[in-house]
């Protein structure tokens, strides 16, 4: 599936995006994430990249481990926890991806970043693999799907001598994910960054520049003349004109992120607000009860 194609067309209707997979049911950033995403009648999934000591892009959201995998109970990796920074932002004591090679984190497992708010989907703990953007693009039900794929602390890595956009460039031209139907769209929160990834991986989808805090509207203008779309915080939109902003400047509009959790009433009010704000894309934690509730509004 084209998702621009379906923005564009002229039927539109909002695309339901699963957010880290279904990762309101399942162990966030796995392929068992991403396939019951697809299974539930998400439009696309979203996952984060981040690389590996020896050059490979690991999907985790960050580059410490302790909060999503089972690093803690691997005694042979005790050596390796640290102090280090979480890309730019602070420093905690942690394990990180960047000091394991991809061998040493296939051995490790994928566990709920939020047990006690999920504890269904914590059922499944150390059950699932730590996929590669590999995998994901070789996996039988990503065939004829489109994948977007987020680069964490692009700048960081690339200051580190681990250039993601170099490496991510690589794998899509390693492998034939073009001949199996998939698109792409890629993102980065990082202006810089997301330049870099268009200059070096070339015309392989659309590029979204993700918006998290309030920033210079002319940079925003700017990202509209250069990437096909910006996805905002949706704390940024509630009353503002942004949405209306960057369409009315030709992008195509995602905000982020619905969660069944934060309902203060009914599950059909808290998700028409996301359907009703006008964006193109919603990314959601539960892609199952937004993909109804769009159904049920359209």
């Amino acid at each position: 599936m084209d998702v621009g194609t379906l923005v564009e067309g002229p039927a539109k209707r909002v695309l339901v995006f699963g957010h880290r997979g279904a990762s309101g049911y399942r162990p966030e950033n796995t392929l068992e994430a991403f396939e019951l995403a697809f299974a539930q009648g998400a439009d696309a999934i979203e996952c984060d990249l981040v690389p590996t000591k020896d050059g490979e892009l690991i999907i985790r959201h960050d580059n410490y481990l302790s909060t999503t995998t089972d690093v803690a109970g691997h005694p042979e990796f005790a050596h390796l926890k640290r102090v280090g920074p979480v890309g730019w932002q602070e420093e905690r004591e942690d394990w990180f991806c960047e000091d394991f090679t991809l061998a040493e984190l296939k051995t490790l497992r994928a566990t709920e970043r939020l047990p006690e708010l999920r504890p269904g989907s914590a059922k499944f703990d150390g059950q699932f693999a730590l996929p590669t953007v590999d995998d994901l693009l070789r996996a039988d039900f990503a065939v004829g799907k489109h994948l977007i794929l987020e680069v964490k602390h692009g700048g960081y890595f690339a200051a580190k001598g681990m250039p993601v956009a170099a490496i991510l460039a690589r794998k899509l031209n390693e492998i034939d994910w073009r001949a199996r139907g998939i698109s792409l769209t890629i993102e980065a929160f990082e202006f810089k960054v997301l330049e870099q990834l268009q200059r070096v991986c070339g015309p392989v989808g659309d590029y979204v520049y993700l918006v998290d805090t309030w920033s210079d509207p002319m940079l925003n203008a700017k990202a509209a003349e250069i990437f096909e779309g910006i996805s905002f915080n949706c704390e940024l939109v509630w009353e503002t004109d942004l949405i209306e902003l960057a369409q009315a400047r030709g992008q195509k509009v995602f905000i982020w992120t619905a969660r069944a959790e934060e309902a203060e009433n009914t599950i059909e009010e808290y998700y028409a607000r996301f359907i009703l704000s006008g964006a193109d894309g919603i990314f959601a934690d539960q892609p199952d009860l937004l993909a109804a509730c769009v159904r049920d509004m359209s």
